[in-house]
């Protein structure tokens, strides 16, 4: 490695590439030269395969051996061996346990949350909207207009997530033909426009983030009743627990009020203890916390307040970990926030205590 240089590590996909070429802008804006290493994960190699199905027999910790986990262990190893000094990554696929060693260091302000219906040209124009701007139609109209559409009910809908599928099947109908779609964002849309689906559900941030959000096809899914991934739209940069100096630089990125929403969403996604075969959507906004879950026979709905005394305590817990995400998370995992978090997802069925 060249002296001076900070070395990070991404997966090699557009969005990845967006993302930790961001990282390197803002550390040159403090005078710092950096150099990408891309990075081949497990999870980029498996395009036809449901992840949450996957199961890799390795001497790995269990969180890096199936779903989202197999696309950041190879990043994570790159940090560990020292091939790298920062690794950057999006929240929503880090797993809640923290690998031994590393630390998130910085989390830069979150983009968007919301997720995207993408819908195909033959369907557009089957309900008479090739002429409209469908992100500015009201939601109601839209999906009232959808249900009347033999193509949108009846041909696929792509994503992978089993959250946006039972999301879907809620949110419109319980009939429609919900299939995986994998590969990176250009792939994805390029069989939209082909037609070979009838829609597809994306981030609005990443569709933002390669400037291809386009609301004449787009259409955001209300944050009320579509609750996002965890932390979806945060940017989170990763590093060695034991590098002080550069954990002192990633602080003058970090945002304070997205490692508080942060925090306060993935605290909620551990004590719901979800797996790859749980549908969880979290979200923080306005002192509310939106949670749905779903997980074989069990399916809630809810939302949790957060009073004036919880933020002050949770601002105060900030400020004395230094601002570092990764010390701040583990303090609240003993908090009186999360105590309280944790009763009132016992009374609704939501937390079993560990045994």
């Amino acid at each position: 490695m060249m002296e001076d240089t900070i070395y990070i590590a991404t997966r090699k996909s557009a969005l990845a590439l967006w993302q930790a070429e961001k990282v390197q802008q803002l550390l040159k804006e403090q005078e710092k030269n950096s150099e990408l290493i891309p990075v081949v994960t497990t999870g980029d190699k498996m395009q036809h395969t449901q992840l949450s199905s996957v199961m890799l027999e390795q001497n790995q910790p269990h969180h890096l051996t199936t779903g989202k986990g197999l696309f950041i262990k190879e990043v994570q190893e790159a940090l560990l061996s020292h091939q790298a000094h920062l690794a950057v990554h999006s929240m929503k696929d880090l797993p809640v346990e923290q690998t031994s060693g590393l630390i998130i260091g910085a989390l830069l302000p979150r983009a968007s949350p919301c997720d995207v219906l993408v819908i195909s040209p033959q369907v557009l124009q089957e309900i008479n909207l090739t002429s409209s701007v469908v992100g500015e139609i009201p939601f109601e109209t839209l999906k009232s207009l959808l249900l009347k559409s033999k193509l949108f009910c009846t041909l696929p809908i792509g994503t992978t997530s089993s959250r946006r599928q039972f999301l879907m099947r809620n949110l419109f109908s319980s009939q429609l033909n919900l299939q995986i779609l994998r590969g990176n964002v250009d792939s994805r849309l390029k069989k939209i426009n082909n037609n070979e689906f009838s829609a597809i559900l994306l981030a609005q941030a990443g569709l933002e983030r390669l400037n291809l959000f386009d609301t004449k096809y787009m259409a955001p899914l209300p944050l009320h009743s579509f609750i996002p991934a965890t932390a979806q739209g945060v940017i989170a940069i990763e590093c060695t627990n034991d590098n002080k100096n550069l954990l002192r630089i990633l602080q003058k990125l970090n945002c304070a009020e997205t490692c508080l929403c942060t925090a306060i969403e993935r605290t909620v996604l551990h004590l719901l203890d979800g797996d790859c075969n749980s549908s969880i959507g979290i979200h923080y906004s306005k002192q509310s916390i939106s949670i749905i879950y779903k997980k074989a026979e069990i399916e809630k709905s809810l939302q949790i307040a957060v009073t004036l005394e919880d933020l002050e305590e949770l601002k105060t817990m900030y400020t004395s970990t230094g601002g570092i995400y990764s010390y701040f998370i583990e303090q609240m995992a003993k908090s009186l926030f999360t105590d309280k978090i944790k009763a009132l997802l016992l009374k609704v069925g939501l937390y079993r205590t560990k045994t």
